[in-house]
């Protein structure tokens, strides 16, 4: 409403007045209730149709993402279930925005519904744990009209035995293990925490992300250290880690022939004015191509140098921005002095380790800029394997 005029304002606070007073009385009551009596009566629906009489009834029912399902059969259900070191009506919190409970037959029940294998299941649930950890704050990032959307990344053994996509295309269709995985994160946020889009999921233009976003790390393509075992996590062990993103913003390193102009390059790619790390604490994510890695390496610059690197050089002169926007950045700037005495610039991170860095994707001399937003800090959980 940052532009609208001020009867616009008044004339849409009005209208809401009545839905306000229905949420304080008559929805809380009946919300108590629906709470008390979660879990005890689940409706079963009987899926005899065909595949496309299911997915008509789903779509009616505002069930799906809009692409097709796979009916979530009660055998198919079960399978998944397996892989679980949970029972099914274990709870695992409460999801935003509705704030309804979760238990592990739901996100069963959508991980069918995604297209995903059984021996998936495991890493789906701990993606789940992260939505519902408080450090990512996923209430915020679903109800604002920013398009951030929590991103997965998987690291370990896992990567490997699940065949996850690290290399070529990660971020679009080359990968059963990525495209449903993330699918069904998103499919849960949807029919168990209510993120309906237009709804209670307010964002201006959405983003590719929210049908799925799910990568993982190219771990023997790297000179450094993966994501997990930065963050404190053994090496044999497999997380997910997630933090809420905008969409993936190619860098093109055309002519650049050191590891220098590269990251010179990176620069200029963070100073622009409207992504959303001028105004949120969290650093950018940096998805590095295998090669940008290697000529950034034998360049001698270890990971944390390039962090240190873009923290100390991806600042932006305050002379640049909105007198509006500079008055937003002074919310930044007592956390921006701590690390940095400048008056005069804002930087794309509060600290050099707010920055993160992950190795992934083909050959070509590309990277992704991923501006961050909401989340407090990327929350880590460690995958356990059923068996």
């Amino acid at each position: 409403m940052a532009t609208a005029s001020r009867e616009t304002v008044s004339d849409q606070a009005k209208g809401a007045l009545a839905s306000v007073a229905r949420a304080l009385t008559v929805g809380a009551k009946a919300e108590e209730k629906r709470s008390d009596q979660s879990g005890s009566e689940e409706e079963l629906l009987d899926l005899k149709g065909d595949c496309e009489e299911v997915n008509e009834l789903f779509h009616e029912k505002g069930w799906t993402d809009g692409l097709p399902i796979i009916p979530p059969k009660e055998e198919s259900v079960r399978a998944m279930l397996t892989h679980s070191l949970y029972g099914r009506e274990k709870k695992l919190g409460l999801l935003p925005p509705a704030m309804n409970p979760v238990t592990v037959e739901k996100v069963a029940v959508n991980a069918v519904m995604a297209g995903c294998a059984p021996e998936f299941f495991p890493v789906v649930l701990a993606g789940v744990e992260a939505l519902l950890d408080e450090e990512l704050a996923l209430y915020s990032m679903q109800t604002a009209t920013n398009a951030t959307a929590p991103l997965l990344i998987v690291n370990g053994p896992v990567t490997s035995s699940l065949c996850l996509n690290a290399s070529g295309s990660l971020f679009g269709p080359a990968g059963r293990a990525n495209a449903t995985i993330g699918r069904a994160i998103r499919l849960v946020l949807l029919n168990v925490g209510k993120e309906i889009p237009g709804v209670t999921d307010p964002s201006t233009h959405g983003q590719p992300g929210k049908y799925t976003f799910c990568i993982a790390e190219a771990e023997t393509e790297s000179p450094w250290d993966p994501l997990h075992v930065e963050l404190g996590y053994a090496r044999e062990e497999s997380t997910v880690t997630m933090i809420g993103t905008g969409g993936p913003q190619n860098i093109f390193t055309y002519g650049c022939e050191c590891a220098e102009e590269i990251l010179e390059t990176f620069v200029g790619a963070l100073c622009g004015l409207g992504h959303n790390n001028i105004l949120f604490p969290t650093g950018p994510l940096l998805v590095l191509s295998p090669e940008h890695a290697g000529t950034l390496a034998r360049g001698g610059f270890s990971k944390q140098e390039v962090k240190r690197y873009l923290f100390e050089n991806a600042r932006i002169p305050l002379s640049r921005f909105a007198r509006g926007t500079k008055r937003a950045i002074l919310e930044r700037r007592a956390r921006w002095f701590e690390a940095v005495d400048d008056a005069e610039h804002i930087g794309v991170a509060d600290h050099p380790e707010d920055i993160l860095i992950v190795v992934a994707g083909g050959a070509g001399i590309h990277s992704q800029f991923l501006p961050t937003s909401f989340s407090k800090r990327a929350v880590t959980k460690v995958i356990e394997m059923s068996g």
